[in-house]
């Protein structure tokens, strides 16, 4: 039996077609493979339209990407039957026996059925009916219809070219609304996200109707490369898919990364090669595309006189800079001559060169696109060599919508309005260029804060920064994690924890920039990073390290004294385990110390870096700063009453306590060191420091009743004179975590045990102490 006449060429069809899903390589020729499948397309549907008879007057035509040969793996067909309306039951007849073939075929078939006129109609009230018919494309049939009809649409297009090319610009922005940008997100829709291919027809559109002279030489030839590669790369997504899509899914990205040739490299994968050559492409397309419409809007075009170069880098960069301190876009001319100003590989920085590039930097939003603007030319990594290894990479984490380039410059626009709304701030270009450079160790070659740190300061003092705005921008870099990983990993009630933070970062000067920064950073990466929450706890931090400062907790002299102390005390240990000595430092609170000498911190490691056990009360002496004195260390666990029990033993072994100190480690080991005397008799032998260890012992196990016999001990001397009155102060503004509560009053045998007992009685920890004795 005969093969009907409908399906002998939908079966030549799906031959040829299944032939060239074998045959094609992301590698070759994109427009190429496009052609071929749009030619075998046309053969068939011509078959088609040929048997069903047609009558005179009547055209079948491809539109839209089919009408520009533009056929990729799951394209949809666009068909436009045009008549010249005499005969409607026949055309609707012929239109039946082509779509229905290709329907049962399940091909995706788009159809309109007009007469030149209603096309020339519904082109003026519909901009993607328009745009659909400026490619129209004879099939079959009456070519002259077809021919008619691109000519009443150009003319609608024409008649108004500003119009038309504002009501593409429009367009553009409606696509990235629904769609987004394919310049920088990870699953980016190649054909209708800004940058995609849809804003490359837009330019052909343009250019089409007003003329080749819209677009610069440079700018065709880098729109043909563009499209040429994101040609591939939907072919490639379409036949890995199996479908038709047009969004690059994270999953089928290393596929089409292998199919198009990319290979892993030593600090790039191969995925992220093919993404950062899609975001390079989409880049060029949405920078073209954007001086074309707005050309096309204005009603300019190319300068008609040959562009003359600048006479050097800071002249062409002052140019720029004026350009972005107007808040406009820069002309044709303009491009043209920094385009052929010759610029090295590696531009020498001088003071002009410098100013030029902080002026672009200081117009926030404006800056950044002319910051764009000089990557497009090429000229960003010549003068930031460090910016190639960041420019169009992908950032694959859940907080990151961008790229690492466009997240710095995005939180150099953020920081240029933070410091707009912000009174005093401590270095305005300091803090710009900070926020320039944060991030821009993240290039696969280790912990970006490291890299960044080291690259960023190279940068700074190769462009000649100094003073203040290089020490600020560079502490920046180093810093810039500071304050959200604390505010959200820590626990912000540890006081030792906000003080290592306030020391860290020194003067409230560079606090108020950090903050800046967190801020800047967080918007410039995403929702995730910028919640509520996030920004909560950083406030709460930053509110509590404000009032370190302000009480003159820290400083930078006190974090001088710190870090110098803390290096001692590590210097001192070297004969033990490195990472011993490191959590005994990350134990102890940081006013010990403030407090403790190095060498006497050494002394005290034995005692305190082993661990403690529950019921374990290890105690030493030594002898004390002045004759007849003692420094006594005690080591226990915290409980409560602890140092109650201490100043009760105390007491009981005939030991008058001049001066304490009260520590409690990060594991609630309490560490508490006094300066003792001899009540009594001036020289403690060692039978009362075993009796002193006994009595401890005894007090903290239960076994011993401190209460009776302290009062014991006080009977048999005599009451202290009178004179000094008692004194009960409590401040409860002086900490943030704890309530400071003053005693004064005359010394007596147990004081120290009467005050203490009593705070434990009251179920309050003593988090801190110091006390002192006074002659008077």
């Amino acid at each position: 039996m005969e093969a009907s006449p409908s399906v002998e060429p939908i079966a030549q069809l799906r031959r040829e077609l299944e032939a060239l899903d074998r045959a094609y390589s992301p590698g070759h020729h994109g427009r190429w493979s496009a052609r071929r499948r749009a030619g075998s397309f046309d053969s068939a549907i011509a078959s088609l339209f040929e048997t069903a008879g047609p009558p005179a007057g009547v055209v079948l035509a491809a539109v839209g990407g089919y009408g520009r040969m533009h056929q990729l793996p799951r394209s949809d067909i666009d068909l436009l039957f045009v008549h010249d309306g005499r005969a409607p039951a026949e055309i609707a007849r012929v239109t039946e026996q082509v779509l229905y073939p290709l329907w049962d075929a399940k091909l995706e078939v788009g159809h309109a059925v007009r007469t030149p006129s209603e096309c020339e109609a519904i082109a003026t009230e519909r901009l993607d009916a328009l745009t659909s018919m400026l490619d129209v494309r004879p099939i079959a049939g009456d070519g002259e219809l077809a021919t008619e009809v691109r000519d009443r649409v150009r003319a609608v297009a024409a008649a108004d070219v500003a119009a038309f090319a504002r009501a593409l610009e429009a367009d553009a922005r409606d696509r990235e609304q629904r769609f987004g940008a394919a310049t920088h997100l990870l699953e980016p829709e190649l054909k209708s996200g800004a940058g995609g291919l849809r804003d490359v027809q837009a330019v052909r559109w343009l250019t089409s109707v007003a003329g080749d002279a819209l677009v610069r030489i440079a700018e065709r030839q880098a729109l043909d490369e563009a499209e040429e590669f994101l040609t591939r790369a939907r072919s490639a997504l379409h036949l890995e898919a199996v479908k038709r899509t047009d969004r690059l899914p994270l999953e089928l990205q290393a596929e089409i990364a292998g199919a198009m040739g990319f290979v892993d490299e030593p600090r790039l994968i191969a995925e992220d090669g093919l993404m950062r050559a899609v975001f390079e492409h989409a880049r060029q397309v949405r920078w073209i595309g954007g001086n074309v419409l707005v050309r096309a809007a204005r009603g300019s075009s190319m300068p008609t006189e040959p562009p003359s170069p600048f006479d050097d880098v800071a002249e062409a960069l002052e140019a720029m800079a004026t350009v972005a301190e107007r808040g406009e876009r820069p002309d044709a001319g303009l491009l043209d001559s920094v385009e052929i100003t010759p610029v090295s590989a590696s531009v020498e920085w001088s003071e002009r060169l410098l100013e030029a590039f902080l002026r672009i930097v200081r117009t926030g939003e404006h800056g950044v696109a002319t910051l764009d603007v000089l990557d497009r030319l090429g000229w960003l990594p010549r003068l930031l060599p460090a910016w190639a290894d960041v420019r169009c990479r992908p950032q694959r984490d859940p907080y990151h919508r961008y790229t690492v380039d466009t997240h710095l410059t995005r939180a150099l626009a953020e920081m240029a309005r933070l410091c707009h709304q912000t009174s005093e701030i401590p270095d305005r270009d300091g803090l710009l260029l900070g926020a320039l450079l944060h991030d821009i160790g993240k290039t696969g070659a280790g912990r970006h804060v490291e890299v960044g740190t080291r690259v960023a300061s190279e940068s700074l003092d190769r462009m000649g920064v100094g003073g203040g705005t290089r020490d600020l921008a560079a502490f920046l870099v180093a810093e810039h994690l500071l304050l959200p990983d604390t505010a959200t990993r820590r626990d912000l009630t540890d006081e030792d924890l906000i003080l290592d933070v306030a020391a860290r970062i020194e003067t409230p000067e560079r606090l108020m920039a950090l903050h800046l920064l967190a801020q800047a950073d967080a918007a410039a990466t995403g929702p995730a990073a910028s919640t509520p929450w996030r920004q909560t706890l950083v406030r709460e931090l930053v509110s509590r390290i404000e009032r370190v400062f302000a009480r003159g907790a820290m400083g930078v002299e006190l974090a001088h004294q710190l870090t110098s102390r803390v290096e001692a005390v590590r210097a001192s240990l070297t004969s033990e385990p490195e990472a011993a000595v490191e959590r005994f430092v990350l134990r102890m609170p940081r006013g010990y110390f403030l407090t403790v000498e190095p060498e006497r911190v050494a002394a005290h490691y034995p005692m305190i870096a082993p661990d403690v056990g529950v019921t374990e009360v290890r105690s030493s002496a030594w002898p004390g700063p002045e004759p007849g004195t003692y420094e006594l260390l005690v080591v226990a666990a915290d409980r409560p009453g602890l140092l109650s029990y201490i100043a009760g033993a105390v007491a009981l072994t005939g030991l008058s306590i001049l001066s304490a100190k009260v520590f409690t480690t990060e594991d609630r080991v309490a560490v508490d060191l006094f300066e003792v005397e001899g009540s009594f008799e001036a020289e403690v032998t060692q039978a009362r420091w075993r009796e002193l260890r006994t009595v401890l012992r005894g007090a903290v196990e239960g076994r011993i009743s401190l209460d009776h016999r302290v009062a014991e001990k006080r009977a048999r001397y005599p009451s202290p004179r009178p004179g000094a009155p008692v004194t009960v102060e409590i401040d409860n503004d002086a900490s943030d975590y704890s309530t400071v509560v003053e005693v004064g009053g005359p010394d007596r045998i147990g004081l120290l045990y009467d005050i203490t007992s009593a705070l434990a009685e009251l179920t309050l920890d003593v988090h801190l102490a110091k006390v002192a004795t006074y002659e008077g």
